[in-house]
């Protein structure tokens, strides 16, 4: 809870009832809701300090209060008052964006991330440096749900299910640490679901492993590690223990998860080195082979089609796993963004955003190579092409997650966009950067 009295302090009153009524809340209508009312003295004080010749403290204050806002509302408020991202660049030095743009990356992932708000329905209050996990939302606070009602609750969460597996994809690829944290599911919690006749127990299981996959897809695809996810691919044949429920939620995340994967192989094909491309396309092969042969039983024929795409051969599993254990080494390491980009790295940037967009899958590559390619773009000299190829990576990004406009912009710095984007590009670079919905 924020510190009320400091609030009411600084109007000039002692009680609620003179701090409803007083100047500093006379932005909106009257409210006696007192989180309404903090948000418009908010909004009021940044009005106030905009307002006019904005010297270095007020500059200063306007953004110590955007950056200090802890939830979603006070702050896209406060942007109203202010003129939206046109206001800001108006008022306050670049630097001093930076910081507003993390504030806006993470109240926006405070307010939508799907895990988050399964925790909120827990647990009013969160600490987002440190929230609830998924696992303990379905293994704590499901399980005690009054019985009669637990049918509702369970049926709410699967209606949302996409959406909270997207979030978690976006997450992962973002590498927000925290969020992918949240998303951590217990192996001893998906068997007890397996075993409790709940209501849609099935379905729910599902879920959990579609979200542990989608977790360890997803963090090797942020690092351009492929070796990790040759685990997944086995895992689609393994016996037991791996159940069918397992393998089937497995087939089901790589099937959804393929415009990630196609970006990263994309990206690679285009601009990566020989080794780079053998790696992704050895990989690319295998995952292909393991998802057309993919039985509801382990089977010879899945060892097979794997084994062959890796140019081998494997009569059980332990051969299969040995076939990957002995994939050339050079093969077995990170693919580095760098090495990617290479020494003409703002051609090869401008070529994979205008061949990923034209794929639309622009949107979909790791954080880690959209901010490496925004960085390229902006080196140097920059025209059109450059600024329109950034633009795009914004804009498809933000169309997926919201947060991450806010982010990408963060890492490139404002006032590298501010000194390199101009004329039309400039304007459409101001909008995507506008008011978060």
């Amino acid at each position: 809870m924020r510190n009320v009295r400091a609030f009411v302090e600084r109007s000039g009153n002692s009680s609620l009832r003179g701090y409803f009524g007083s100047d500093a809340v006379d932005f909106d209508p009257p409210s006696l809701s007192l989180r309404q009312n903090i948000r418009k003295d908010l909004a009021k004080r940044v009005y106030d300090l905009a307002s006019g010749a904005t010297g270095d403290d007020e500059e200063d204050e306007i953004r110590d209060l955007m950056a200090g806002a802890v939830n979603s509302y006070e702050l896209i408020r406060m942007m109203q008052a202010i003129g939206g991202w046109p206001g800001l660049d108006d008022e306050l030095p670049e630097s001093h964006l930076d910081d507003i743009a993390q504030r806006l990356m993470r109240v926006l992932d405070q307010r939508d991330y799907a895990p988050h708000r399964l925790g909120r329905r827990h647990l009013t209050v969160l600490d987002y440096d440190a929230p609830p996990t998924l696992d303990q939302c379905f293994r704590h606070f499901l399980l005690a749900w009054p019985a009669p009602f637990r049918g509702d609750e369970i049926d709410l969460i699967l209606a949302d299910k996409q959406r909270l597996l997207k979030d978690v994809t976006r997450a992962a690829l973002r590498e927000r640490v925290v969020m992918a944290g949240a998303a951590t599911i217990d192996p001893a919690t998906v068997t007890q679901y397996a075993g409790a006749g709940l209501h849609r127990g099935g379905e729910l299981v599902a879920l959990m492993h579609e979200t542990r996959y989608t977790l360890r897809i997803c963090s090797a695809l942020a690092r351009l590690d492929y070796f990790p996810l040759y685990d997944v691919i086995l895992d689609m044949a393994r016996p037991l223990p791996v159940t069918t429920a397992q393998r089937i939620a497995c087939r089901d995340t790589c099937v959804r998860l393929q415009p990630e994967f196609a970006a990263a192989a994309r990206l690679v094909a285009l601009a990566g080195s020989g080794e780079a491309k053998a790696t992704v396309n050895r990989f690319t092969n295998a995952l292909q082979a393991a998802i057309d042969n993919f039985p509801a039983a382990p089977n010879p024929g899945i060892l097979n089609a794997v084994a062959a795409a890796l140019n081998g051969v494997a009569g059980s599993i332990a051969d299969l796993v040995t076939l990957v254990s002995n994939l050339p080494e050079a093969l077995l390491g990170e693919i580095s963004v760098a090495s990617i980009l290479g020494t003409d790295e703002d051609d090869k940037a401008r070529l994979i955003a205008s061949e990923l967009h034209a794929l639309s899958l622009l949107g979909q590559a790791p954080f880690r190579v959209k901010t490496a390619m925004i960085n390229a773009l902006l080196s140097g000299s920059t025209d059109d092409d450059d600024e329109i190829a950034i633009i795009r990576i914004l804009e498809e990004s933000r169309a997926l997650c919201q947060a991450e406009v806010y982010q990408l912009s963060a890492a490139a710095t404002w006032e590298s966009l501010y000194s390199c984007v101009d004329g039309d590009e400039y304007d459409i670079l101001e909008s995507v950067l506008d008011e978060p919905a």
